[in-house]
């Protein structure tokens, strides 16, 4: 029986190939160990599509993915402490945006990957 094509948020969020969706594009499924978490398998299982680009730009998407966390780190302390010019709020705000990249990395790390793989490589049905 034919499974239905999964969706591109799907296959980001599931992390799998871009090409087919159906293989995982890392070699463990979890970010345990934390030195093995961005360890990308050469080529899918499912449909043996290279998984490793030339040009590995997934450190600049890491970036922007950051740059994200921190402005909804930002606006989630606002909301919830509130932030005033005349304490140390902003400060803290800082403390908390950083807190929550670094608590978030290794799920950023990977994500970047997955984003990167999926602008550059097409879905084949």
């Amino acid at each position: 029986m034919h499974q239905p094509a999964r969706s591109i948020l799907s296959g980001i969020i599931h992390e799998k190939c871009p090409t087919c969706r159906e293989g995982d594009v890392f070699v463990n499924k979890g970010i345990f160990p934390l030195k093995d978490c961005t360890k990308v398998n050469y080529q899918c299982p499912a449909c043996n599509q290279k998984l490793r680009a030339e040009t590995d730009n997934a450190p600049s998407m890491n970036y922007v993915l950051s740059v994200i966390v921190y402005a909804i780190g930002f606006i989630l302390y606002a909301l919830i402490w509130g932030i005033t010019y005349k304490d140390n709020s902003m400060l803290y705000s800082l403390a908390f945006s950083t807190a929550l990249v670094i608590i978030c990395q290794p799920w950023l790390m990977r994500y970047s990957k997955v984003i990167y793989l999926y602008l550059f490589f097409k879905y084949k049905q």
